[in-house]
């Protein structure tokens, strides 16, 4: 019996081994995209109030967006879903690391006014919608900016079925820099976010639009679709 259940334990290892393949994380990565974050912020002298952990952006999406702000001269941050990313964002402001204009999106009203007692940009409301995406965003009546050069899509939530939620941002693609931008496509192990990867991949090589796509993987998956003078954020 005692063999039989070691067996099975090993069974069960190997098939949560197959399934962190599949979807393509790295968890024990986590640990490295932290202490590198983590570096970062005592270098610029930020506090290190965040909290990533849970369904909150994880330490390689923490790492990815401050390295970028570091490294661009972005003008326009659109960013969809607020949380701890939105509080980073807000930290390079106050530093003045990062001097551009930002706008995060956010359907939750009470976490949106939450986040927006706390940072010193906009946090629009929006509403959700089924039409065309289950639990998408309604953007129809949102303020976006002309111009975006960071679009950074890590919401709407992706529950109940309603796994193409996030395909909403679709439109925002035409509001894009084309000549240089980053798009940052957070939860990109699982098939919704997957599909759109691909779907942005598609719209954009049919404006013609040249650019680079990179992945990075720990605890989650973020998928850098970067083009012009911000292509080697793709290489992040």
């Amino acid at each position: 019996m005692h063999i039989e259940m070691l067996k099975s334990l090993l069974r069960q290892q190997l098939v949560r081994l197959g399934k962190v393949l599949q979807n393509g994380v790295r968890p024990e990565l986590e640990a490295v995209y932290q202490s590198i974050f983590d570096r970062d912020l005592e270098k610029l002298a930020i506090r290190n109030e965040f909290y990533p952990l849970g369904a909150a952006a994880n330490y390689s999406l923490m790492y990815l967006v401050s390295r970028a702000l570091q490294t661009f001269s972005f003008e326009q941050v659109v960013e969809l879903g607020a949380g701890q990313t939105t509080f980073l964002i807000d930290a390079f402001k106050k530093r003045n690391i990062f001097t551009g204009a930002v706008l995060t999106l956010e359907h939750d009203e009470g976490w949106r006014t939450i986040v927006q007692e706390k940072v010193s940009h906009e946090v629009q409301k929006v509403p959700l919608s089924n039409n065309p995406y289950p639990g998408g965003y309604d953007l129809s009546d949102a303020i976006i900016p002309a111009k975006i050069d960071l679009l950074l899509i890590d919401g709407p939530p992706a529950i109940g079925g309603k796994y193409l939620s996030r395909h909403s941002a679709l439109p925002l693609l035409n509001r894009i820099n084309q000549e240089d931008f980053v798009i940052i496509v957070d939860d990109a192990e699982r098939r919704g976010e997957l599909q759109l990867v691909e779907r942005i991949k598609a719209a954009l090589s049919s404006k013609g639009v040249k650019y680079r796509t990179g992945d990075l993987l720990a605890a989650k998956r973020q998928t850098v679709i970067a083009g012009g003078k911000f292509e080697i954020a793709a290489f992040f």
